[in-house]
């Protein structure tokens, strides 16, 4: 019996199966009990307040990532981001106040996260989401495509935006939008903003 169990384990890894203690090294919050994948109304990856913006802070209130500082841009203006990554993939990028100093928003387009109703970025469409949680919505363009961005109110704290499907044309205000389009409309991006600190 001690030779079958040992030729499995050898068989196991000569197939690369990797052991529990490589998983965790290599994927913490694949396999930790505490994991919190959600971005809602409360918060992103266990963040809930405006900490303050720097790693040992983010790691702190989101302990099961793989935390980093990253350099990004937004309208040319460079500035510090700060990455939560399971494994090699990004789950949630955490974005700065305008003086950097606390976390203003946080960002997900990853489909390892979810929302309070597990909705998933590329999977779900506009027509699922609660229609308290999309009351106010508002045009705009993802990654140079039409699109638009909801949440429950103009200062909501929970947004979603979705792209609208291949061909459709660019609206100027969300209501202008095709309620067929609406329909397919694809969730591709999650995002929390941080009550004011």
């Amino acid at each position: 019996m001690k030779r079958f169990f040992f030729a499995a384990a050898l068989l196991l890894a000569a197939c690369g199966q990797p052991t529990s203690h490589e998983t965790n090294e290599a994927y913490p919050v694949a396999v930790a009990p505490n994991y919190d994948a959600t971005i809602g109304p409360d918060g992103a990856a266990g963040i809930t307040a405006p900490v303050e913006m720097n790693v040992a802070s983010v790691r702190a209130a989101a302990p099961n990532y793989i935390v980093a500082e990253v350099d990004d841009q937004v309208d040319g203006q460079a500035f510090k981001a700060i990455t939560l990554s399971a494994g090699d993939e990004e789950v949630f990028r955490v974005y700065p106040t305008a003086d950097g100093r606390h976390v203003h928003s946080v960002v997900t387009r990853s489909t390892q996260a979810h929302s309070p109703v597990d909705e998933i970025v590329g999977r779900s469409k506009f027509a699922v989401a609660p229609p308290e949680q999309v009351a106010f919505c508002g045009a705009e363009f993802v990654d140079g495509a039409p699109g638009f961005a909801c949440s429950t109110a103009e200062d909501g704290r929970f947004w979603r935006v979705y792209r609208l499907p291949d061909g459709a044309g660019a609206a100027e205000t969300f209501d202008e939008i095709e309620p067929d389009l609406l329909h397919d409309a694809t969730l591709v991006e999650m995002r929390w903003v941080a009550p004011r600190a």
